[in-house]
């Protein structure tokens, strides 16, 4: 009982919230009825079928298991994938997967459903995993003990309060914080397995799975739906925008019976087998997948299929989702599918065993001829094989109708057929003309039909042909195109160089000069009376005012190979080759030709377009046209191919991000700021962009602020390799911009820092700095003391050596008196006597002296030293030569040796 009151609270609550967004639920249920009253479903007329490009995406492309039953897309652009092998996260190029085996969250690999809710929380369904929420880099499991009532999550829904609905094969659940809170298993509710939620524009929430309730008004009511036992089982639910609540079963497909107070069902008949899902998307077509029938589209009641192999990888079709890009992404049994919205449109032609078409020509009355293995007549959207009569078995190259309405039509081989009315004329090389292989037809002004050819060029007239080969001056045999300018001059563009015709006479100027080598195979006039010409291998020239200008993919040409030049209206360059099919705006040549280096806008039409095949065709003329319904048409390998030129251009700028740094093979992922370890010697970052359309047009260059001088052109890998940076801090800096406009480029930054080697670092120098200072302080500090103790040790030798020498002097001084003295004290008889004292005085004089002189050297000499007697000796007998005019010689017999200074002093003195 309390949890029927709960519940009936809860539909109150429901129903009070419902209130508040409309006036009178009867007033508008009364509204929505009416509106729904329309036509029953057309059946005579098929819709035209839908444009779009198609990709496939198989377990060869990063798939972990074929089967895609799930998308959405978060905020970031994210694309979300469930598989049965795990939950993928796209950004249009990589795919990064969790499962468990590297997300504890995961108990199960199969991801049966997503929802992304106004938060920008991810929620996640599993086929046996419960349920999952992901929010903030961070996945979150419910369990039984947080009120999960089954494993198996079949949908999951957001209502306009925001409340998130759970439903599981037991029980309908909602979102109350950490915690789900079952509704069903009541009174009023009864018990239910739940494979769809939906809410209408009443603020009534459909319940679908084992029943078909609404719950709205805080009643609950129940609608049945035609078959038996499980065939009326509801897989999806939906209504459409005129108010259409549809359900698909596993019977099929079933709608709402517009009428008041209804609460019947009827059966759609277009659709066949199980409905598995049902999507509404932006154009208002109402997309139906079905298991082994394909998917079905709804546009104003008209319904068309895709079924495989032709347009999808498998019928068994499992989901479906729109992003914010309008692209369209299908889940199927074998893989995953992207439907893009594309202008171009490759044209199978029927019973056609190789598709190859040559040329295409838009004949007076609006329809297209292609000429390709056989011929065939494009009329509204079909093309039909078509047979000339008098021409069985030839094959026909191009087609031509003049100015008096003759049509002309070149063979391989056969020659030249003209049809005039019911009249056709063959003309071959016996009636005049040059050869039998026709290329390129054109009608000059003055009524002349020229006929390129492989060996040269005819012109006929009334009067018959007259040829123009290289012996009457034409550059080369092998024509490829004609052109005739606004000055009447004829245009002969060939394998080797191009031909100007003026009044019968081959003219030389600066085009023929400067294109004598190249294979000249496209040529126009622009409206301002340039001319541009289109080579096989050397890109595109322009003469105009007596000026040539060269433009090649150095200049952001999609290709140096040009086949065919086609100028719309809008002033657009249309340019096929051999990688496809591209566009550039002639006035941005122009400016490009006089001011080098602007950046160039070119739109690449590939295979994620729309080609079937990136081979074009331009061999025989014409290879490409603008329609008089202003549309480009081109053949290609594959068909011809049709362009809408006024199909406006996607311009939004997708976000670069750098998604992984990458540091001696170990992952990090980014945040505000990394920081390095000084070991490191390999980076590796990795960069992309988030966008979901083809990214082939996309460009990347990066630089790394603090080391790298100049930008760096991106490799397809997308990662930016660095080795052995030096310690510092460091910005990555990448940008991306569009083919389509280079000049909208976005960017993003990554800051990190490089830390040194301890021996590096700031405070390891600075203490460095101080134990160095230290040291030198130390040891001259040291060296002082040493200094100083051998200055005292000097000084205390010296006063000794004063001191004697003083004592010395004295007593020398004191005896020599005293002698003296006792000299004078005799008398004259002891004459002998005083000779004795005067020569110990003498003897005492002298020594004192020798004592006093050896003293004074002692003081100059402070440490004995070796030296040599020879040189000495030598020295002082040629002093006394010189004095005393006395030849003395010194001669030094057997071996030499030194003396101490002392005794050399002692010999000397």
């Amino acid at each position: 009982m309390a949890k029927a009151a709960w519940v009936e609270s809860l539909f109150s609550a429901f129903s009070q919230s419902a209130m508040m967004q409309r006036t009178s639920f009867l007033l508008r249920a009364t509204f929505v009825l009416v509106a729904t009253c329309l036509p029953a479903f057309a059946s005579g007329s098929k819709p035209a079928p839908l444009a779009f490009a198609e990709r496939i995406w198989g377990m060869q492309d990063g798939l972990p298991e074929q089967v895609v039953q799930a998308f959405a897309q978060t905020n970031d652009r994210y694309l979300w994938i469930g598989t049965t092998g795990g939950l993928l996260r796209f950004d249009g190029a990589r795919f990064v997967l969790s499962d468990r085996e590297n997300t504890p969250a995961f108990t199960d690999n199969n991801i049966f459903c997503l929802t992304v809710s106004r938060d920008n929380t991810l929620w996640i369904g599993s086929e046996g995993g419960g349920l999952i929420r992901y929010r903030e880099g961070e996945f979150h499991s419910f369990s039984a003990a947080d009120g999960l009532s089954n494993s198996f999550v079949r949908t999951i829904f957001e209502d306009h309060t925001g409340r998130i609905w759970v439903g599981t094969d037991n029980g309908l659940l909602r979102v109350n914080g950490d915690r789900l809170d079952r509704i069903d298993d009541t009174p009023e509710f009864p018990v239910i397995a739940v494979h769809a939620i939906y809410e209408d524009s009443l603020g009534g929430l459909w319940v679908g799975g084992s029943k078909l309730l609404r719950l709205a008004g805080g009643h609950v009511t129940e609608f049945h739906l035609e078959g038996k036992g499980s065939e009326n089982r509801v897989k999806s639910l939906i209504e459409t925008a005129n108010h259409t609540v549809w359900a698909g079963t596993v019977s099929g497909l079933h709608r709402l019976i517009p009428a008041h107070n209804s609460n019947r069902f009827e059966r759609v008949t277009q659709v066949h087998g199980t409905v598995r899902f049902l999507r509404q998307t932006s154009d208002g077509t109402l997309w139906i997948g079905t298991i082994g029938h394909g998917l079905f589209a709804d546009r104003a009641e008209k319904f068309s299929q895709m079924t495989a192999p032709e347009k999808l990888p498998s019928n068994t079709i499992l989901n479906l989702f729109e992003d914010v890009e309008k692209n369209i992404w299908v889940g199927t049994q074998a893989g995953m599918l992207r439907l893009s919205n594309s202008p171009v449109r490759t044209v199978a032609l029927p019973d056609a065993s190789d598709s190859d078409a040559e040329t295409v020509y838009e004949d007076h009355d609006g329809g297209l001829w292609i000429a390709a293995a056989n011929l065939f007549r494009l009329r509204d959207g079909n093309a039909r094989p078509f047979n000339f009569s008098g021409v069985a078995g030839v094959r026909i190259r191009n087609l031509f109708r003049d100015h008096d309405g003759a049509l002309w039509i070149g063979s391989e081989g056969r020659g030249v057929y003209r049809q005039v009315g019911q009249k056709l004329i063959h003309y071959t090389t016996e009636s005049g003309l040059v050869n039998n292989f026709v290329r390129a037809f054109l009608q000059s002004r003055d009524g002349s039909i020229w006929i390129g050819t492989d060996e040269g060029v005819s012109r006929w007239k009334s009067d018959g042909f007259h040829s123009y080969q290289m012996k009457d001056g034409l550059c080369y045999f092998s024509t490829r195109s004609l052109l005739e300018d606004k000055d009447g001059n004829i245009w002969i563009g060939t394998d080797r160089g191009i031909s100007r015709l003026r009044d019968g006479t081959f003219q030389s100027d600066g085009v023929t000069d400067a294109l004598k080598s190249e294979k000249v195979w496209a040529i126009h006039q622009d409206s301002d009376g340039g001319l541009w010409f289109g080579t096989r291998t050397g890109g595109l020239y322009r003469w105009r005012s007596g000026k040539l200008n060269h433009f090649t993919t150095a200049d952001g040409l999609a290709s140096n190979s040009i086949y065919e030049l086609v100028e719309d209206p809008h002033g657009t360059l249309w340019i096929s080759g051999p990688n496809g099919i591209s566009e550039v705006s002639r006035r941005e040549l122009d400016e490009l030709a006089e001011h080098r280096g602007r950046p160039l806008t070119l739109t690449l039409y590939g295979i994620s377009e729309g080609l079937e095949a990136l081979q074009m065709c331009g061999g025989e003329k014409p290879a490409g046209l603008l329609t008089s319904s202003g549309e480009v048409w081109f053949p290609s390998s594959k068909g011809p191919v049709r362009i809408s030129i006024d199909q406006p251009k996607t311009s939004d700028r997708a976000p670069v991000l750098i998604d992984q740094v990458v540091a001696d093979g170990v992952p990090m992922f980014p945040g505000h700021e990394i920081s390095l370890g000084p070991e490191t010697t390999k980076l590796e970052l990795h960069y992309g962009v988030v966008l979901l359309r083809s990214q082939e047009r996309v460009r990347f260059r990066y630089i790394l602020e603090g080391f790298d001088k100049d930008w760096n052109e991106a490799t397809a890998d997308r990662v930016a390799h660095y080795t052995n940076l030096p310690a510092g801090r460091y910005r990555f800096r990448v940008a991306a911009f569009d083919m389509n406009n280079p000049e909208q480029i976005a960017e993003t930054s990554l800051d990190f820092a490089q830390r040194p080697h301890f021996y590096r670092t700031a405070w390891f120098l600075t203490l460095c700095v101080f134990a160095l200072a230290a040291i030198v302080w130390s040891v001259h500090r040291f060296r002082l003391g040493q200094l100083r103790a051998r200055f005292q040790a000097v000084l205390s030798e010296r006063n000794r050596l004063a001191r004697e020498m003083h004592d010395t002097l004295i007593q020398g001084c004191v005896s020599v008196s005293a002698l003296l003295e006792a000299h004078l004290s005799l008398g004259h008889g002891e004459a002998d006597a005083k000779q004795d004292l005067m020569s110990c005085a003498r003897m005492q004089l002298r020594t004192t002296i020798d004592e006093a002189r050896q003293a004074v050297w002692n003081l100059r000499q402070p440490s004995p030293t070796a030296a040599s007697l020879g040189p000495l000796l030598r020295k002082m007998t040629e002093e006394v030569t010189h004095e005393f005019g006395i030849p003395v010689e010194c001669s030094v017999m057997g071996r030499a040796f030194d003396f101490e200074q002392e005794t050399v002093h002692d010999l000397l003195m």
